[in-house]
C-alpha cells in the first residue's frame, strides 16, 4: 500500500508540478464562559471571534516549522504550548464610546463561507448609543493575514477602537506607520499626509493592522483594569478598511502583507533575503518547492564546479604524492621538525596545497546554511504549497526517514568510491571516521526539514558524478603525459 502511494506520488509530482489542492476553511461555533465563540481554522491560524464586545479573542498560530513553537499573536496571551490570556486584558476591536474604558455590549456573530477556501465573520451591534459592524474575511492559504472592515457610528461621541494590549518590557515594540515610514510614537496631526497603520513588532511575532482607508487617528489609553492599550479613534464615526497581520516575524510574509518596513533587516541579513527571494522565484518557475530545491542544487553545483575542479586536482596530486610522503615519514620518523620541512619542500616542488582537498567539503556548508535559512523563513510558503513525492511538507521532517536513508547511503557510496581511487587508503581511525561520520550526521539531524535532506542527497550524487568525470579527465591526462624514463605513452 505504501509502495503504491509512493509511486503515485512520484507520477503526480513529475507530471503535474503545478497541482495544488484547495482545502476548506473550518468554521465552528461554540460557547465558552457563557459567550458564543466563532472559530475559524486556516492552514496556519486558528481565529476565535467573541460575541462579548465583538472582539478578536485569539489568533493562534498552530503551524510550527523547524525551530519554532505554536503561539498566539493576539496581545495579552502568554507564550508556550498552551498560551493563557492575561487578566483584565482588552481584546482587539473592542469599542469605547465617550469616556468608557470597557465594552460590555453583546454582539451578534454571523459566519458564512461564500467559497470553500474562504470564511467571512460579521460581528454587529445596534443600540441607542452605538451601531457597529465588524467584518473579517479569512482565506485558507492566507499568510497570517485577514481583511478587516470596521464601521462604527455614535453621533456626537468620541469613539475609540481598541486594537490591542500593550505588553510591558521589551518583548514587543509598538510601531506606527506614517507615509511609508515608521515611528515609535504617534505624530502630531498635520505633520504627515497619511496614517497607514499601527501594531506590535517582536523578535518572533508581529501583530499589525495596515490601513488601506479610513478616517481614524491613533490613540494610547488605559482600560478599566489599569492595562495600557493602543488603537484608533474618531468622532461620530469610524470607518476603516485594512489588513491585519497576526503571525511570525518573517520578512517575505511581511513584504507580501505590505508591511515589511515595520521589521527592517540588517545589512548582512539582506543577503539572506536575496537568497530567499531567489528560492521563491525558483518555486514560481517550477511550481513545486521540491523541484525548486533540485534546481537550486544543480545551479549551486554548476556555479562552484570550476573551483571544485581545481580542488579535485589538488586532491589527486596529494594521492600521487602518498608514496613519497610515506618514505619521508619513515626516513625522518625521529625528527619531526626536519620531516615537516621536507614535506613542505615536496609540496612546493609539486605545486600542491595540502589543505586544498578540504575545500570541496567546507564549501558545501555555507550553501547548506543559506538553503536551511531559506527553508526556515519560507516554511509557511512551503506548507501551503503542493507536496513533493511522499513528502507533504518539505519544511517538516521526513515522516518515513526515506530521504535521510537515501542521503546517508549516497554519502557512504561516496566514501567507498573515494577509498577505491586512493592508491594507499587510510587505515585505522581515519578510515573509520569516513564511514561513521554520515551515520552520526543522520542521527544528529533526524529532525531537520526534509528539504535539506533532499538537497544533501542530490548534492552528494552530483558530487559523485563530478568526481567520476574528473577521474576520466585525469586518466586521459596521465595517459598522454610522458613517462619518467621514456617517450609519451602511445
Amino acid at each position: 500500500m505504501h509502495l503504491r502511494t509512493l509511486l503515485l506520488g512520484v507520477l503526480v509530482t513529475i507530471a503535474c508540478p503545478l497541482l495544488a489542492t484547495a482545502e476548506p476553511v473550518e468554521v465552528l461555533t461554540m460557547v465558552e464562559e457563557g459567550t458564543e465563540i466563532v472559530q475559524v481554522t486556516t492552514s496556519l491560524l486558528r481565529y476565535r471571534f467573541s460575541e462579548a464586545g465583538g472582539t478578536l479573542r485569539s489568533a493562534f498560530v498552530h503551524f510550527a516549522g523547524y525551530g519554532t513553537t505554536v503561539l498566539d499573536a493576539v496581545p495579552g496571551w502568554s507564550s508556550g504550548a498552551q498560551p493563557t490570556l492575561g487578566y483584565g486584558v482588552s481584546l482587539p476591536f473592542e469599542v469605547w464610546v465617550g469616556e468608557a474604558t470597557s465594552d460590555p455590549r453583546p454582539y451578534v456573530a454571523v459566519a458564512e463561507t461564500p467559497e470553500a477556501a474562504q470564511a467571512v465573520v460579521v460581528l454587529s451591534h445596534a443600540g441607542d448609543d452605538l451601531v457597529a459592524t465588524k467584518e473579517f474575511r479569512v482565506q485558507w492559504d492566507a499568510l497570517y493575514t485577514m481583511d478587516v472592515g470596521v464601521d462604527v457610528s455614535a453621533p456626537g461621541e468620541r469613539i475609540r477602537l481598541v486594537l490591542g494590549h500593550r505588553p510591558s518590557g521589551s518583548e514587543m515594540e509598538l510601531v506606527f506607520l506614517y507615509d511609508g515610514r515608521t515611528s515609535k510614537a504617534p505624530l502630531a496631526p498635520g505633520s504627515y499626509a497619511r496614517f497607514q497603520g499601527l501594531g506590535l513588532v517582536g523578535r518572533d511575532r508581529v501583530y499589525f493592522l495596515r490601513l488601506d482607508g479610513g478616517n481614524a487617528v491613533p490613540f494610547l489609553g488605559v482600560n478599566e483594569a489599569g492595562h495600557p492599550v493602543f488603537g484608533v479613534e474618531g468622532t461620530d464615526q469610524i470607518a476603516l478598511r485594512g489588513t491585519l497581520y497576526t503571525g511570525r516575524n518573517r520578512y517575505l510574509l511581511l513584504e507580501k502583507a505590505g508591511i515589511a518596513v515595520v521589521a527592517p533587516v540588517g545589512f548582512f541579513s539582506q543577503f539572506l533575503v536575496w537568497v530567499m527571494k531567489f528560492f521563491e522565484w525558483l518555486y514560481l518557475f517550477t511550481g513545486n518547492y521540491g523541484w525548486a530545491i533540485i534546481l537550486f542544487t544543480v545551479i549551486a553545483r554548476v556555479v562552484t564546479y570550476p573551483l571544485m575542479r581545481n580542488q579535485y586536482r589538488s586532491m589527486a596530486k596529494m594521492q600521487r604524492l602518498a608514496p613519497k610522503l610515506k618514505r619521508l615519514q619513515e626516513k625522518y620518523k625521529d625528527d619531526r621538525q626536519t620531516l615537516q620541512q621536507q614535506m613542505m619542500e615536496l609540496y612546493r616542488q609539486e605545486k600542491v596545497n595540502p589543505l586544498g582537498g578540504c575545500l570541496p567539503l567546507i564549501l558545501q556548508f555555507p550553501i547548506l546554511i543559506l538553503l536551511w535559512q531559506a527553508i526556515m523563513h519560507s516554511a509557511e510558503l512551503i506548507h501551503i504549497s503542493p507536496g513533493f513525492l511522499w513528502l507533504r511538507d518539505l519544511s517538516q521532517p521526513d515522516p518515513y526517514y526515506v530521504m535521510i536513508i537515501l542521503a546517508t547511503g549516497a554519502q557512504l557510496l561516496q566514501q567507498w568510491l573515494t577509498q577505491r581511487r586512493t592508491p594507499e587508503p587510510p587505515t585505522g581511525g581515519t578510515q573509520m571516521i569516513g564511514w561513521v561520520f554520515p551515520i552520526v550526521m543522520a542521527l544528529l539531524f533526524l529532525s531537520f526539514p526534509a528539504g535539506l535532506w533532499l538537497y544533501w542527497l542530490l548534492s552528494t550524487l552530483l558530487q559523485i558524478g563530478q568526481q567520476l568525470i574528473f577521474d576520466l579527465e585525469m586518466a586521459r591526462e596521465t595517459k598522454r603525459a610522458p613517462a619518467a624514463d621514456g617517450p609519451p605513452t602511445p
